[in-house]
C-alpha cells in the first residue's frame, strides 16, 4: 500500500516528485511489515530514498504470535509524509548544484561499469549497458535535462536500472517492487552518489 501527497511537488531545478509512505507486509512471515518513506520521481516513475545519502528511513515490524499492529509507532518513527518534501528538494538542489563534466562522466563510467579487457560475455554487457547510458545522459529526456550534474547522474543510472536493466526470473514491475522494499533502490542511489563523489575528488 502507498499513502502519497495530493499533488506532484516541482523543485526550481524542474524536478517533479512526489512524496510517498509505503506499506508492505507477508502472508506467509517472509517479509516483515515495513513502513518506509520514499519518493517518486514522476518524470520516470522512479522510486528514490527520501534522502540519497543515507537510506530511506524506515520501520519494521516482525512476525511473531504476540506481534501486534503498531501503526502509531509507526507515524512517529517515520514522521509524516509530507516532511519528505523539504529534505528530498534540498537535496536535489545539492546534486542539481554540483558540476559533472564529461572528463568526471567519463571516469564514473569507468568506476560504476568497468569495461573488462578480455573479450567475453562480460566486456559485451559493460559496453551494453554503457552505451545505454551514455544515451541516457546524452539525449533521454528523463535524464538529459540535468546532463552535466551530479542529479543526472543519480537520475541515469536509476532510470537505467528500474526501466532498461536486464531482468531474470521475474517481470520487470515484480522486480522493481522488491528492490523498493529490501533496500536494494536505496542502496544503489547511495552507491551512485558515493562513486560520484570519489570521482569528483579525483578528477
Amino acid at each position: 500500500m502507498s499513502v502519497e501527497v495530493p499533488e506532484n511537488i516541482t523543485t526550481p531545478e524542474g524536478v517533479e516528485f512526489r512524496p510517498n509512505l509505503v506499506a508492505c507486509t507477508s502472508h506467509d512471515g517472509s517479509l516483515a511489515t515495513t513502513y518506509k518513506r520514499t519518493v517518486t520521481n514522476v518524470v520516470c516513475d522512479n522510486t528514490m530514498a527520501a534522502g540519497l545519502r543515507e537510506y530511506g528511513q524506515q520501520f519494521k515490524v516482525k512476525h511473531s504470535k504476540n506481534g501486534k499492529f503498531r501503526i502509531v509507532e509507526a507515524r512517529d518513527a517515520l514522521a509524516m509524509v509530507h516532511t519528505v518534501a523539504e529534505e528530498f528538494a534540498a537535496e536535489v538542489k545539492a546534486l542539481c548544484e554540483t558540476t559533472v563534466t564529461d572528463r568526471a562522466w567519463r571516469a564514473f563510467l569507468d568506476a560504476h561499469t568497468p569495461l573488462p579487457e578480455a573479450k567475453g560475455r562480460a566486456r559485451t554487457t559493460a559496453t551494453n549497458e554503457r552505451a545505454a547510458l551514455n544515451r541516457l545522459w546524452n539525449s533521454d529526456n528523463r535524464v538529459s535535462p540535468w546532463r552535466g550534474t551530479a542529479w543526472g547522474v543519480v537520475q541515469a543510472i536509476n532510470t537505467y536500472t528500474h526501466h532498461e536493466a536486464i531482468v531474470r526470473n521475474a517481470s520487470r514491475a515484480e522486480r522493481n517492487m522488491s528492490r523498493a522494499v529490501d533496500g536494494k533502490a536505496d542502496a544503489l542511489d547511495q552507491d551512485t552518489v558515493s562513486t560520484l563523489a570519489k570521482v569528483l575528488a579525483s578528477v
